[in-house]
């Protein structure tokens, strides 16, 4: 039976500025990084290793899909990372090409300013980035993000650069 496989991506965007700090600024050529700068959970497969490292090591068959999304390991709040693509670079090709997807689903939001509770049911966007699995084997893929922080005299978020890093997915037969 298939499913659907959710992965969430948290950047160290601290530590990604303190050693990257002149990242490139062309989205079609992004800054390498280790894996030790980011950490990947899943959700909805079996894990064979590295749940909640960079080096995430995951079951998939064919049929299945995979949804990927990314935060900053502060939530978005101080610095931003917003994914933008997430094309193979090795291997078989176990993936159809990722795309962009947006949906609009009811979801649970803090019920007023001074306490979560009750809670109320809102609208909101959710997006990510989608593939089908396609065939078995191994594949090497980029996660592709900009990094934005906050200028210190407006606040406001301002582009820093566009950064990858290189997981991995293996599919079952």
């Amino acid at each position: 039976m298939s499913k659907v496989i959710n992965i969430l991506t948290t950047i160290d965007t601290d530590r990604v500025v303190k050693d990257f700090p002149n990242p490139s600024k062309d989205q079609n050529k992004p800054t390498g990084i280790g894996h030790n700068y980011g950490y990947m959970v899943a959700t909805g497969t079996t894990i064979n290793s590295g749940q909640g490292t960079g080096d995430l090591d995951f079951n998939a068959l064919v049929g299945d899909v995979v949804r990927s999304f990314a935060t900053s390991g502060s939530d978005n709040f101080e610095a931003a990372v917003l994914l933008y693509g997430m094309p193979k670079f090795s291997g078989e090709e176990v993936l159809s090409p990722f795309l962009y997807k947006t949906f609009t689903k009811s979801t649970v939001v803090a019920g007023s300013p001074e306490s979560p509770l009750p809670a109320k049911i809102v609208d909101e966007k959710f997006w990510f980035y989608q593939a089908d699995v396609v065939d078995k084997g191994t594949e090497g893929y980029e996660m592709r993000f900009a990094l934005y922080t906050r200028d210190i005299t407006t606040g406001q978020p301002v582009l820093l650069g566009y950064y990858y890093w290189d997981p991995t997915i293996r599919v079952a037969g």
